[in-house]
């Protein structure tokens, strides 16, 4: 999994750490604890934790369990048994999320963590933060007159001008289309879901960045609807409208060459 770290939102983890006879080398200690979300976010499953000694190799590292939801909080369903034969030594505790959007990690020398107020404990704490998603880059050549564009990708700004704004294209004007009013309107902000005229007056490559839209949930109004597809390739028709089936006249897609629609009828023979 990618362990980078950023800085939107957070998750306080309390791990506790108490040490159990055991007739092996190395003492046991077993890991407990309660997983608490602190940004507000509700308590799910999921969650991940994780123990390693630094200082020494023993088998079975690293010692980890999966959490389960009780009563509003997140509980370790069974103890970690993590090894150190001296309190010298350096345990690594670390979380995430099976989804691999939230991690975070704290090291201690085990002296320096224990806590002798109810039995001998060491004590954790662990901020788990929002893993950042690298941006992906997408590139389509845009002829010159109008084109019928969609975002694959939810733009890291989507103000027309920085969705647009690379230096290889010149447009001078962005269009949606209000299926309310039945008008084309002037489009500030471009997102995914929604399809877009632009009429560019120098043709080029066009290039912006953001994440993968892969699923789209649409409410289509009755009359004409102007939509933007996914990130994905092969969504050929009728299967790609098959929630719709029986819903719809036909379907227009601008065809930039001939500066026209090219129209797929669904009662209409496949030839």
């Amino acid at each position: 999994m990618r362990r980078g770290i950023g800085t939107i939102g957070l998750i306080v983890v309390a791990m506790m750490l108490v040490i159990m006879p055991n007739a092996a080398a190395e003492p046991c200690r077993d890991i407990t604890g309660q997983l608490e979300y602190a940004n507000g976010t509700p308590c799910g499953l999921g969650i991940t934790t994780y123990a390693e000694n630094l200082n020494e190799t023993i088998a079975g590292e690293p010692w980890y369990t999966p959490s389960f939801e009780d009563q509003g909080y997140i509980y370790w369903d069974y103890l970690i048994t993590a090894q150190a034969s001296s309190e010298e030594y350096y345990v690594r505790a670390f979380a995430y999320t099976q989804d691999e959007k939230w991690y975070g990690e704290m090291t201690h020398k085990l002296v320096d963590v224990r806590n002798d107020s109810v039995g001998t404990h060491y004590i954790f704490d662990i901020v788990l933060y929002e893993v950042p998603v690298e941006p992906e880059t997408f590139t389509k050549t845009l002829a010159s007159g109008w084109n019928l564009i969609s975002l694959p990708l939810t733009p890291i700004d989507n103000s027309t001008s920085a969705v647009l704004g690379n230096d290889t294209i010149a447009y001078d004007a962005v269009k949606s289309y209000n299926a309310a009013t039945n008008q084309f309107e002037d489009a500030a902000t471009m997102d995914p879901g929604t399809g877009y005229f632009v009429h560019v007056t120098t043709a080029g490559d066009w290039t912006y960045e953001g994440t993968a839209y892969t699923s789209i949930s649409a409410t289509l109004s009755t009359g004409l609807n102007c939509v933007g597809w996914t990130n994905e390739t092969g969504s050929a028709l009728p299967g790609a409208l098959s929630s719709i089936d029986g819903s719809y006249r036909y379907v227009a897609r601008w065809n930039a060459g001939t500066q026209g629609y090219d129209v797929y009828l669904p009662d209409a023979p496949a030839v």
